[in-house]
Order: structure tokens, then sequence, then C-alpha cells
């Protein structure tokens, strides 16, 4: 998924615009940016709307099925089982406690893990789970009501997302469920969803138009982080990363859509000028009082990963947007200058932990931050192979395909060296032929580093899904099974490591032997929302959420490209 969350490691406001009661967001860019001549990326096929490359390899014309039922039995009934602990422990709270089975308000009190996997069990068919999920969204979700100061970029991702996917599932008839879904139930979620917009939309009542970092629902008014959360507690305004500003495209394009009122879309794409050095990437994060960037920190990673990320999907959702050739030629831009600039091997070519050797180190995707090279790259990162692979085929690039299918192998690599068999939160390298900001000044590191290719700088696995996404984009794309062999081999990792009790917990350390002592009481709604979702949808037969139909958002909520499209979906 994609963060708000700042890079800090241990290392009078203006009047709302008339009629803009929802969203602004910082999307709209400036002119495109030529590609360099000498570029890697710069002669793909000339791209018609009208006739986009397809996306999804097509399995039944080389004869072979993408599915494998027994694995997406297992995974749904993990889901299940996800689901039911949930129900019996926590149901109405944000998250369940997985080992102890109590509960925890983490996103203001308005049942997140309840919303946030409302299409997952509908996506997988789970009739009586996703049935209970959609009486509670209509019938006892209050957004009046709120715990703490409300965060707008995860309340987009994980409850606006979800309500609006809901919805588009719902037209598109994607799960016949035995007992039919009435227009009740369908307008309700839709009326939540509108409601919530309109509570969110004070946020950007700023003088560039900027998000807030927060929004106080009670006073109805943006306002920076509570004391003891301000990334930069010195500094005299709020500030929000790239991430914050770029993902709300998605979503507010699929609320206009449904209810065919486009402020929701004209909020959604208000210019901005982007301030940069490197065609592309972006500097954050901003001052959101004067637009300037406050730090020169560019990166795929935390702050940054989903503003790239909704660039090409903002131009596969809406082709015919007249905006969406500059969201793809940005997003192209960005990939040249990654290439250029933060795209390195390592020195270390470690082979894996069953022997197999590799003819090239790995290709790591680093950081740039005020002049200095970060060879530091975390989990959430790891979405970028995925990304890289769709827009690569979409726009008719095998280059940029072929780039995302190495940062997609780079991730798995993270995984197989493990005790565990997961990838951590942070490691570190050594950079070939490149000076690095940080350096291997352990003996522990060092031995890391020449026995898994990396060290390891934060160990812990926290129920995410970035890796397993890109698998799916990897196996859809290319019908390699491979990919279905690795997202298994994560999923039984993951069954190992993190079952608990209550559900599925966090992982103290991927190098520790697996047991409830290696374990975290911990677990964020996007374990549902999103890892088993994109693992189910591995497994499950190819036509079941086609990527020439959907574009899933950072939350793994899918949206319909255009009407008329969708349709098939599964049935019980």
């Amino acid at each position: 998924m994609g963060t708000g969350r700042p890079f800090l490691r241990a290392s009078r406001p203006r009047q709302l615009l008339l009629g803009a009661t929802f969203l602004i967001f910082i999307f709209y860019l400036l002119l495109p940016h030529s590609l360099d001549s000498d570029s890697a990326f710069q002669s793909y096929s000339p791209y018609n709307p009208n006739s986009p490359h397809p996306i999804q390899f097509n399995f039944k014309e080389h004869g072979i099925s993408a599915a494998d039922p027994e694995k997406a039995d297992a995974v749904k009934e993990a889901m299940r089982e996800t689901f039911w602990r949930y129900k019996e422990a926590a149901w109405g709270m944000d998250e369940v406690r997985p080992i102890s089975g109590g509960n925890r308000t983490s996103r203001n009190g308005w049942a997140a893990t309840l919303v946030d996997t409302m299409t997952t069990t509908l996506v997988m068919g789970l009739e009586e789970e996703f049935l209970m999920e959609l009486d509670y969204v209509v019938d006892k979700l209050d957004f009046d009501h709120a715990v703490d100061l409300v965060d707008p970029f995860e309340t987009t991702i994980r409850y606006l997302g979800a309500m609006v996917s809901t919805v588009d599932l719902l037209d598109a008839n994607f799960t016949k469920f035995k007992k039919p879904i009435t227009k009740h139930q369908r307008d309700g979620v839709l009326a939540k969803a509108v409601y919530l917009a309109q509570k969110l939309a004070p946020g950007f009542d700023s003088p560039t138009g900027m998000i807030w970092p927060r929004i106080n629902f009670t006073e109805g008014k943006g306002c920076r982080e509570v004391e003891g959360e301000r990334p930069y507690p010195d500094y005299d305004h709020a500030t929000i990363g790239p991430a914050r500003a770029g993902s709300n495209w998605l979503e507010n394009y699929g609320l206009a859509r449904l209810t065919g009122d486009k402020v929701y879309y004209e909020n959604a794409t208000k210019a901005w000028r982007w301030i940069e050095e490197w065609p592309g990437l972006i500097d954050g994060p901003w001052d959101i009082m004067t637009g300037a960037p406050y730090d020169k920190h560019r990166s795929w990673g935390a702050g940054h990963d989903s503003y790239y990320e909704y660039l090409i999907k903002a131009h596969i959702l809406s082709p015919h947007d007249p905006h969406s050739a500059k969201y793809r030629d940005r997003w192209v831009t960005a990939v040249e200058s990654t290439h250029k600039h933060l795209l390195f091997r390592g020195a270390v070519n470690a082979p894996s932990r069953s022997g197999h050797s590799y003819p090239n180190a790995p290709l790591f995707l680093h950081q740039h931050r005020n002049g200095w090279l970060l060879n530091e790259m975390g989990h959430l990162a790891c979405f970028a192979g995925g990304n890289l692979m769709l827009g690569g085929r979409h726009l008719g690039n095998p280059s940029i395909t072929q780039l995302g299918s190495e940062l997609v192998e780079t991730c798995r690599r993270s995984y197989e060296v493990t005790t565990t068999g997961i990838g951590p939160e942070y490691f570190q390298w050594q950079p070939e032929h490149q000076d690095g900001a940080y350096t291997a000044d352990s003996e522990h590191f060092q031995r890391q580093n020449k026995e898994l290719g990396f060290w390891i700088t934060d160990a812990r696995w926290m129920l995410r899904p970035e890796t397993v996404e890109s698998y799916f984009y990897a196996y859809r794309i290319t019908g390699d099974k491979k990919y279905q062999q690795w997202a298994w081999e994560a999923f039984q990792a993951y069954q190992k490591a993190a079952k608990a009790k209550f559900g599925y917990a966090e992982v103290k350390d991927v190098m520790m032997e697996p047991g409830t002592n290696n374990q975290a009481d911990v677990a964020e709604s996007f374990w549902g929302a999103e890892t088993l979702k994109y693992l189910y949808l591995i497994f499950c037969e190819e036509d079941v959420a086609a990527l020439d139909e959907w574009v899933f958002s950072t939350e793994a909520h899918p949206f319909r490209i255009k009407e008329g499209k969708g349709k098939k979906g599964r049935k019980n």
C-alpha cells in the first residue's frame, strides 16, 4: 500500500473554493517533460487510447489456466479465519489484537478492518461475511464521531476507497450471491461515501489548496498533527509528502462517476506546480502554506510511493481524460529519472538459502536526499516492480516491463534468504561502483551483507502486501508460473510465522524462528484488504478482476476502467 509516513529514520486559512465540498487533489501536472534522446524508454510503441496494449497475459490463447483452486481455497480460508476472529473479539473496532484477543483504535474508531476488507470478502465470494460487513456500514457506521484527529490519507484509501469500490463491484454484478443485494444496501454504502467526502473537504482549506496532514472533524477544519507526531516539530508550517498529495485521484474519480457529480473529478485534478531537478522525480515533503519543498528527498518509498503509483493508474483508468496523457508522460519521465539516478546493483551477489545462484547481484531501488545516495529500501517500495510491469505492459514498452521484473526478483530475494522466508521492513546494501550513505558498520551487518547480499536494519514484517502485490501483477502480465510458486511460498511462510489465536500477527524479526514469542499483538487492516486479496487473485481464475478491466487502488480496492467492462467476476 501507499503510505503518507514521512521519511524520518533513526536516522487565516483561505476560503474554500465555491462549491468545493469535496477533495482537491494536487495531481494535475505541468506540461509533460520530453525524454532525453538517448533514453532507454523513449521508443515505446505509439499509444492509442482507443486501442491500448492489452495488459493481461492471454492464458486461454496459450491453452493454460491461471487458476490453482486448491491454493485459492487455502487463501480464502485464511480470510475466513481473519474475519471470524475479528468478529469474535473486536467487531466494530478498528483492529483485533491477534494474540490477546483485545482491540485497538488506530483509525478513528470506524471499524477499519471491517470496512477495509469489504472488497476482499466480495471478491472472494464470502457471502455471509460480506453481508455482515455491508449491513454494518449501511446501518451503524457513523463518521460524525471520530476518536482523535483524522488522517485524510489513511481515511481516503481505507474507508472512502473501500466504499466506492464496493459500489463499483456491486454495479458490475461482480459476484452473484444467493441473496441479492438490495438497492437500499447499495445506495446506503454510496451515501456513506459521499458523506465522508464532505467531512474530508475542510482538509483542503489551505493557502495552496494542499491537504492538511490532519482534520478535526468536530470543528470541521484542517490542522497539523498533535505535538509529538509532527515530522518536523521545530518547523512553523505543516508539511506533507507526495503520497499524501497524490493518492486521492482514483477514489474521487470513482465517486464522481458513481454520483454523476463532476465536482469530485474537477477538484481531484486541480493544477499544482511541482518543483524538481530531475524530470519526473519530485522533491518532498512540501510546505502546504507556501507550496515549496521543505526537503530535497526523492524516493519511491515511504511518503512518496503512491504518488508515482497513481500516475500510470489514472491514465489506465481514464484514458480519455483531457489530462491522461500528462499523467502517462509524467510517469514515464519518473521511470527514466529513476533508471538514471536511483537504480543500481548491489556489490554482493549472495546465493539463496536453497543454494540457488543468480547471474547478477540484485537491482536495488535507492533514494536521494540532499545530495546523498541512500542505499536503503523498505518493504513498501516493493510495490514498484509490479507498478513498472503494469505501466510498461500498458504502454507497450518491454524495457520498462523488464526493469520491473528485476525489481520483483530483488524483493523475492529479500524473502528467500531470511529464516522465516519473509522479507524485512528495511534493509541496506553496498552499491556496486557507487558510494552510499550507509555502511555495514558492525560485524553483524558485515556478516549479513556477505551471506544475504544486504543487511537488515528493521527486521519486522508488518503483514505488508507489497511483495505479493508485485507477484500478482507479474503473474497476470507474463503468465509465468514461477510467480505463483513464489506467492505460495510467501503464503506458507505467513501461515507459519504470523498465525495467531485471533487471526494473524505481525512478525517481530524475520531472522528468528517462527513462534508465538516472535509475534507482535498487532494486525493492521491491510492484511485482509490487500495481502490476502492479492494472494487470492494469483490463484483464482484469470478473468476475476482482469487487469484490462479493473484498476486497483493503493489499498487494493478495484475500480472499473469504464462502463461496459468489468462484468466478469466470480459466481458462487
